[in-house]
């Protein structure tokens, strides 16, 4: 589906095809269909009254009403998604809490969270380039793996977190930083999160006309912009 996107590089097309085809497919505890109905549901966000109202208002928890639109997940779940592809610097504990005590899992959470950060990444890079949205992949049949991480461990996080050691890489940060952690109890969901994000970005030897230092400077302040907790 990339064939004619030049400003896109290899690289970036190969890890785009693999995370749709990924989606597509089953993961552990969502089928293909409802994998793909998740990020339909990310995708209308924007256009979503009630997501606005919440986005625009001073807690987004103090408006109330129903979602419209006809998916096949149900309104829990549809939250979640809203509420991660609109406002995700202002979830809380209680939200999550209140979030599976209506149903919904916390492996289960951890795979809607990793399928609608990664079509994001997806989507906001076409945005970027002034590409439109890459087609929805057709989905595919099959049962979900129902695969979790039984090493997983509590830390004091929302939900048990990837078991690692401490350890500093070169560049001074973590070897596994702690969103890889935050993924962890649900194997798959972290595969598909990763093998997105890496190729459009890195710590060290950056394959782009900006030097080390620009790269940084410009992450820095995009992500101070977008009031990014990192």
């Amino acid at each position: 589906m990339y064939e004619k996107i030049p400003l896109l590089t290899e690289k970036l097309k190969t890890a785009h095809e693999d995370a749709w085809n990924k989606i597509a497919g089953p993961g552990d505890f969502f089928s293909g269909v409802e994998r793909i109905e998740m990020i339909r549901a990310a995708r209308d966000a924007d256009d979503c009254e009630l997501t606005r109202a919440r986005k625009n208002a001073i807690s987004p928890f103090a408006v109330n009403g129903e979602y419209v639109g006809d998916y096949l997940l149900d309104s829990n779940t549809i939250d979640v998604i809203r509420r991660i592809a609109s406002d995700p610097g202002r979830l809380t504990k209680a939200w999550f809490d209140q979030v599976i005590a209506n149903g919904l899992a916390p492996e289960e959470y951890v795979e809607v969270v990793s399928v609608v950060t990664t079509s994001i990444i997806i989507d906001t890079l076409h945005q970027a380039l002034g590409l439109a949205q890459p087609l929805l992949p057709q989905a595919r049949e099959g049962n979900p793996r129902k695969v979790l991480n039984s090493g997983a461990i509590e830390i004091g996080a929302w939900l048990p977190v990837l078991d690692v050691p401490s350890q500093t890489a070169d560049h001074g940060l973590p070897k596994v930083p702690n969103i890889a952690r935050s993924l962890g109890l649900v194997p798959g969901a972290l595969q598909l999160f990763f093998g997105t994000f890496s190729p459009h970005y890195s710590l060290s030897n950056i394959q782009s006309s900006l030097s080390q230092d620009q790269a940084e400077f410009v992450a820095s302040r995009v992500s101070a912009m977008n009031e990014c907790f990192y």
